[in-house]
């Protein structure tokens, strides 16, 4: 019996590119070690690597490296936008098998059926879709063929069609970035905007469905420009409008959505579907309108407020904003941070997800001047985590005593070991029920503040 463990490091994107990968080693016989923890050696290690950051980048190594040491007789396989940015730098590293990027995914089978056959031919090899014979590492490895990510389009699997034990499963509707915002590597390392057919998405919508997954969660790189590479046939309120008259599918929500590439419809459409829950991750970066020019980001501070008024008065008060904001960008001073700090507060997102900035080698931004200092960005940083913290706990505490339906997850969290799960608005909702329970939708009052989640009365 043959096994492996994978880890997924970095966005959604990435995680479902796992799913799919995962899926794909089990039609090969694979038993799939899910407890990251366990002491289990393992026939094979998958791991799908981030570039977002320097620091995802060291990250990505010192988990290769702590793979190859605690499953000394693995062959390790590395992906992801790591593998894709800076192949050569894992290829070093000794015990790795494979290092593919991104559009290679597509190809996982090839890999494996490489991996299997104990005498492959170079001329076997070379006949591979995939590429050529390379021996820069004890075991073989295939070198994924060369593409100019700015001009090549992303590439997309098969799908997936069971999610395992999870109540939510991620279908991803596009991949690829064509803003080149000035401090992104992404646009380098997932090629152009791509957009998936709709019929792939329906169908993967319809397989999940009859896995018994209540929730799908949208996902891809600018969702917002779904359609834009096939002169807008359909958009992404169409996959919605699809997904939502599929039977046993109860919730649908976006990952993230790009606030220059929002459809001017798409709340009002969103609005008028059931299923789609008023929750939505809307990236802004940066509160300050200079900042935003700098960063290329094609929207102002009003417009950015317009987009959650307006989302803010079809879905009503309790939406859940959530956001991603960067500090220390090359050029922020002091007053452009208040103003960020300024906007936060005015919006009043249900929480924020801080980044420092982090120069990327081949970006704009990397070679603009005036760098913020390290500890000018980690001051920075923390004084912006703190006011996240400060508004996600008045949203928590505004939906107190209210009633929200949650999709009881199976894990178990708190002081008192209750079932945890979402509410619509993307809260995380500790209940007190049976096993029973996971995977139902239930609703319930909620309580009281429990560390970050909310305990239901």
């Amino acid at each position: 019996m043959r096994t492996a463990k994978l880890m997924t490091m970095g966005c959604k994107v990435n995680q479902y590119d796992t799913q799919s990968m995962r899926e794909t080693l089990r039609r090969n016989g694979y038993t799939i070690i899910d407890n990251e923890t366990s002491q289990q050696q393992t026939d094979l290690y998958l791991i799908n690597t981030c570039t977002v950051t320097n620091t995802a980048d060291q990250k990505a190594r010192q988990v290769i490296r702590r793979a190859i040491r605690k499953h000394p007789n693995a062959k390790v396989l590395v992906t992801g936008c790591y593998a894709e940015s800076d192949r050569e730098a894992i290829e070093e590293i000794p015990g790795v098998t494979f290092v593919f990027g991104n559009r290679e995914k597509a190809d996982f089978q090839q890999y494996l059926d490489v991996l299997h056959t104990e005498t492959s031919s170079e001329a076997q090899l070379e006949a591979s879709p995939a590429a050529a014979l390379h021996t820069s590492n004890p075991l073989l490895a295939i070198e994924p063929v060369q593409h100019d990510a700015i001009r090549e389009h992303a590439r997309f699997s098969k799908g997936v069609s069971d999610a395992g034990k999870r109540t939510r499963a991620l279908i991803k509707v596009q991949d690829g970035c064509s803003a080149f915002c000035t401090y992104c590597i992404i646009p380098y390392v997932r090629g152009r905007m791509t957009s998936r057919p709709l019929n792939d998405i329906a169908n993967e919508a319809r397989r999940i469905a009859d896995s018994g997954i209540k929730e799908i969660v949208i996902t891809g790189v600018h969702l917002g420009a779904y359609g834009v590479d096939t002169g807008r046939e359909k958009d992404i309120a169409d996959i919605l409008e699809y997904i939502h008259d599929i039977e046993g599918i109860e919730r649908i929500r976006f990952s993230s959505i790009e606030p220059m590439y929002f459809p001017d419809s798409l709340g009002e459409r969103m609005a008028a579907l059931p299923k789609c829950m008023p929750h939505f991750h809307l990236p802004l970066q940066a509160g300050s309108d200079e900042v935003l020019r700098q960063m290329r980001r094609r929207y102002t501070t009003v417009e950015f407020a317009h987009l959650v008024e307006n989302l803010r008065r079809v879905f009503g008060d309790d939406i859940g904003i959530t956001t991603d904001i960067m500090v220390g960008f090359p050029g922020e001073t002091d007053a452009h941070f208040e103003a960020s700090c300024q906007f936060v507060e005015d919006i009043g997102f249900s929480q924020l997800h801080v980044f420092r900035y982090s120069p990327r080698k081949g970006t704009p931004a990397a070679t603009y001047p005036d760098q913020v200092s390290p500890h000018v960005s980690a001051a920075r940083s923390q004084a912006m985590i703190g006011l996240g913290e400060r508004l996600n706990t008045a949203f928590r505490q505004r939906m107190l005593g209210k009633q929200k339906e949650v999709l009881i997850e199976a894990s178990r969290e708190g002081k008192n070991n209750r079932l945890a799960g979402f509410t619509d608005n993307y809260l995380r909702v500790l209940v007190d029920a049976p096993e029973s329970a996971i995977n139902q939708i239930q609703r319930v009052t909620l309580g009281a503040l429990e560390g970050d989640c909310i305990a239901a009365a």
